[in-house]
């Protein structure tokens, strides 16, 4: 077929719980010759939740300074860890 015979038709897709469409448009053609994709639908959500990642997620941890909080974050499983083992020797004995 032809690229002026084509009707155009909407393309959905759905992974996980996202969906959108995509619309081919072919009145501009790409230099490769394949027309361009355009998907509409989760633009808007997905820049929320970047906007929310930079702004709540990476943001510093107040009191606490940044050398610090990397040994809390190195040493508590350490200890997470020693404290289960005892819990354990502990279960081990009672009767």
């Amino acid at each position: 077929m032809e690229p002026e015979q084509r009707t155009e038709r909407e393309i959905t897709y759905q992974v996980g719980w996202k969906r959108g469409k995509i619309k081919l448009n072919l009145a501009h053609p790409v230099e490769s010759g394949e027309p361009s994709v355009q998907i509409q639908g989760d633009e808007n959500l997905l820049s929320r939740l970047d906007n929310w990642n930079l702004r709540w997620l990476w943001r510093s941890a107040g009191l606490i300074k940044d050398e610090a909080l990397q040994v809390v974050l190195w040493v508590f499983p350490v200890i997470v860890f020693g404290v289960s083992i005892w819990l354990l020797y502990q279960l081990s004995f009672q009767q």
